[in-house]
């Protein structure tokens, strides 16, 4: 089966704006997701240290990312990540159960 989500390029990213948490330990996502984009310091303004980011392969692609906004704690501890979407927000649902992540694995407070 041809996977709906690929990886985002950051020019994919632009125009993303937040839309709710996922609560899950970095280990859970790491193992699901693979590792991070290391963030930290990229932009000078140090608000993000790491970033997942997935997109449809489409013309016009919904585009997900989820990252730590404004932690002080490391990453590896980080329990409460941000989502990130433009696009069609239906799809969310879709893109956690084709990267393996359930309702035992994450808690999701998205805003509908």
């Amino acid at each position: 089966m041809k996977k709906r989500f690929i990886k985002a390029q950051e020019k994919d990213v632009a125009g993303t704006s937040f839309v709710g948490y996922i609560l899950s330990s970095y280990d859970n996502l790491v193992k699901h997701l693979g590792k991070p984009k290391d963030m930290y310091g990229m932009f000078g303004d140090w608000k993000t240290k790491a970033e997942w980011s997935f997109k449809t392969r489409s013309a016009k692609p919904t585009v997900i990312t989820i990252y730590d906004y404004k932690e002080i704690i490391p990453v590896s501890e980080i329990y409460t990540w941000h989502v990130g979407m433009k696009g069609n927000h239906n799809l969310l649902d879709v893109f956690l159960k084709e990267k393996g992540l359930t309702s035992d694995d994450i808690r999701s407070t998205i805003k509908s």
